[in-house]
């Protein structure tokens, strides 16, 4: 690592971009620029940023004079390359988010610290910088065309092996297949390390501007979802209700993903034909039904608020009861087919006959459909659990085998 280059950074920025719950993977994945129909993931462009970020400011390491040349030689090249990994990263990561934000890298036209002039031209410094990785072993022996005033046709340029005579500053010659070329443009080319640091230090440090608009950014898109009512028509059922509020949610990109895995099982157990059951049953779902309804007004606040905080109220869609917790494997066994509807297989259907053998569930649990066995299952947990609440002991601990692995493993979870 180097000392200027903190890998705090890259990770705060990361931190950033998973805040109010990954609001920015949501408003990028399908990110829709204006006058645009078609979606782009941008997000995937996000995430190659960041992963190669921590990689570079990480491992990278400040090139030093060596006895062996060619070893010298070529750890500068690889410092440079780091370091334009990190520029074109962050600069990239500023296309990426400022489009949506219409900002752009404060530092793409400066020129403070090569103040670089070739071929008769000033160079900004990200230009002079992509000179300076093509002498150095990028582009060393392409021979890359330029096109110089005086000049009929293309020239082409060639470095030598880099040295060090000087500590901290490396430099080569440059070549060209055209003597007259050579002699105005080529000859001794040098930077200093020390450079090259602080250029790739100035755009690193610009991520902390980009977190500001990042959190502008949301409160635009929160404020502005908290102005647009949301539609509920209180005279449908439950079902129809929290299918209109969803198909909103998910429009809204902040709100897409709130408690959705609750969201989902919830119509899943409004979808359920109550029939399906013997009367004793029947009746403990029913109650938890009537008690899932306060699910509703919740779920409609979240989404008009953009609400971020805990709603107890989702606990009820959790197994919770001191029948569950003694047990835990049966039930993790048997809710697996049932959540995902599946053919119940032999190890599932093991685990369903003990907790029948056991008194847990009717018999009759055997030749119901996964999503009705689900919900009966949450319903009379629901119910053990309101006539016996289970006490949780501090740092009371479950132990889940996982015998799909091989050989089994058990993890220890911690309540």
């Amino acid at each position: 690592m180097i000392s200027e280059l903190k890998p705090e950074l890259i990770h705060t920025f990361r931190n950033k971009v998973h805040e109010h719950n990954d609001f920015i993977r949501l408003y990028f994945v399908d990110y829709k620029p204006k006058n645009n129909i078609e979606g782009k993931d941008i997000w995937s462009k996000i995430c190659s940023c960041m992963d190669w970020l921590t990689v570079a400011v990480e491992g990278i390491q400040k090139p030093e004079m060596n006895k062996n040349m060619n070893l010298s030689s070529l750890e500068f090249t690889h410092f440079i390359v780091t370091v334009d990994m990190i520029v074109e990263a962050v600069n990239h990561l500023w296309l990426a988010i400022g489009q949506a934000v219409n900002a752009k890298q404060p530092y793409i036209k400066d020129r403070s610290i090569f103040k670089g002039r070739e071929f008769d031209n000033d160079y900004t410094d990200e230009k002079y910088f992509k000179e300076i990785r093509s002498w150095f072993g990028v582009h060393a022996v392409n021979g890359n065309e330029v096109d110089l005033e005086g000049f009929d046709k293309g020239v082409r340029f060639f470095s030598s092996w880099s040295g060090s005579y000087n500590q901290g500053e490396f430099f080569l010659q440059l070549y060209s297949n055209n003597s007259d070329a050579e002699k105005k443009y080529g000859g001794t080319k040098k930077v200093r390390v020390e450079s090259l640091i602080q250029f790739v230090e100035l755009r690193y440090n610009t991520l902390w501007e980009l977190m500001d608009h990042i959190d502008a950014l949301y409160l635009k898109e929160k404020k502005s979802l908290q102005n647009t009512p949301l539609q509920l028509d209180n005279s449908k059922d439950e079902l129809n209700q929290m299918k209109q509020l969803y198909q909103q949610a998910m429009e809204r990109k902040l709100t897409k993903e709130y408690y959705e895995v609750f969201i989902l099982d919830y119509m899943k157990f409004l979808s359920c034909d109550l029939n399906d059951y013997k009367e004793a049953e029947r009746e403990i779902v029913k109650r938890y039904l009537s008690d899932l309804k306060s699910i509703i007004p919740v779920y409609y606040k979240i989404i008009q608020e953009v609400d971020e905080r805990e709603f107890e109220v989702f606990e009820l869609l959790n197994m919770r009861s001191q029948t569950y917790a003694d047990n835990f494997y049966e039930f993790s066994k048997v809710l697996e087919y049932a959540a995902g509807g599946s053919k119940i297989l032999s190890g599932n259907r093991v685990s369903l006959e003990i907790l029948i053998k056991k008194g847990v569930l009717p018999d009759y649990c055997l030749s119901l459909s996964g999503p009705c066995l689900y919900l009966l299952i949450h319903a009379i947990d629901h119910e053990h659990n309101k006539m016996n609440p289970r006490k949780i002991e501090k740092n009371e601990i479950v132990q889940v085998i996982d015998d799909i692995s091989d050989p089994p493993v058990i993890l220890t979870i911690y309540k």
